[in-house]
């Protein structure tokens, strides 16, 4: 496994920044938020989690699925905390990302907690050769499903999303973490498939409170194996361009409500920011069936132009 590209000393030259995430498909910043507010809010979560039975081990809540786990009383409690959702209205975050895509580009206000139990290692009767059939929460689940390979594109169809992936305690590499495929972005989609350990062409590393990787939706991704004693938390948070129709779900919420969600939750936060006036909101699977069109920052492989939305897409 390869070690990722550090990017942080191009914070500021939005050139070459842009250049790096057109080769490379991700952008990979050691300490970019403020590694103490970080680590403040991982251990937040964790005690919110622990106070609903949520642990390392096999006992209590578990879950294959970020939607399987929202069946949890307290892992409902987790995503809808300040200290969770504070996170992408960080001012480091949001000019870098901005950087990047604009000065309009916005986070969906649906955010992605992960909170993902160890592996047994294959050939000890664990779950390394379990194929994921879909489990309730509660229940001992499979493989992870972001342990497949696959691209955000399905998350909802707007081509130059990206993706922050955030740390949300320290994730030495026996803990797993993620894993991107530097140029990946540049080929046609394949199907989902477990990330093979020994697989060339992969990049990870171990992360910190305070690192932040950036993908593009087109970029080949996936989870490793937790194979250490520690639930593993992370956080996805997902950015567009204010001028490109966006998901209705990841805007207003699952029950197409016709307010931003959390917004009425949040609104007196001084941190917090809606998302910009008339955005054009569309469904989610409307929007993610239709093949992704041309890039802003780098030519889109033909292959693309056969882009089917799996039937149970993985994000």
């Amino acid at each position: 496994m390869l070690q990722l590209q550090d990017s942080s000393s191009l914070i500021g030259d939005r050139d070459a920044l842009l250049g790096r995430l057109s080769v490379d498909g991700y952008l990979y910043f050691r300490a970019a938020l403020p590694p103490a507010m970080m680590r403040a809010a991982g251990q937040t979560i964790d005690r919110q989690l622990r106070a609903g039975g949520w642990s390392a081990g096999p006992g209590g809540p578990q879950a294959a699925t970020f939607r399987e786990a929202l069946a949890d009383p307290a892992f409902r409690k987790a995503t809808i905390s300040p200290a969770f959702n504070h996170i992408p209205y960080l001012p480091p975050l949001r000019r870098l990302i901005r950087g990047l895509l604009g000065p309009q580009a916005f986070s969906y206000p649906a955010k992605v907690l992960r909170a993902v139990h160890p592996e047994a290692p294959a050939g000890l009767g664990g779950l390394d050769g379990f194929r994921w059939r879909g489990r309730r929460a509660g229940a001992r689940p499979g493989r992870p499903r972001g342990r497949y390979v696959h691209y955000d594109y399905a998350v909802g169809g707007v081509q130059d999303m990206l993706t922050t992936w955030v740390p949300l305690m320290d994730i030495p590499v026996q803990l797993g973490g993620l894993a991107v495929q530097p140029g990946g972005h540049l080929a046609g989609p394949r199907p989902p498939r477990v990330l093979g350990l020994r697989e060339p062409g992969w990049a990870s590393t171990g992360y910190h409170p305070g690192d932040v990787i950036v993908f593009h939706c087109l970029t080949p991704h996936a989870a490793l194996p937790n194979h250490g004693a520690e639930l593993r938390l992370s956080a996805d948070f997902r950015w567009q361009r204010a001028d490109q129709p966006a998901p209705r779900e990841l805007v207003t919420g699952p029950a197409g409500r016709p307010a931003e969600v959390f917004g009425r939750l949040f609104r007196d936060e001084p941190w917090w920011e809606p998302v910009p006036d008339q955005l054009t909101l569309c469904p989610r699977a409307e929007l993610a069936a239709v093949p992704p069109g041309p890039s802003r920052f780098f030519p889109v492989h033909p292959g693309w132009q056969r882009w089917h939305l799996p039937a149970d897409a993985v994000h």
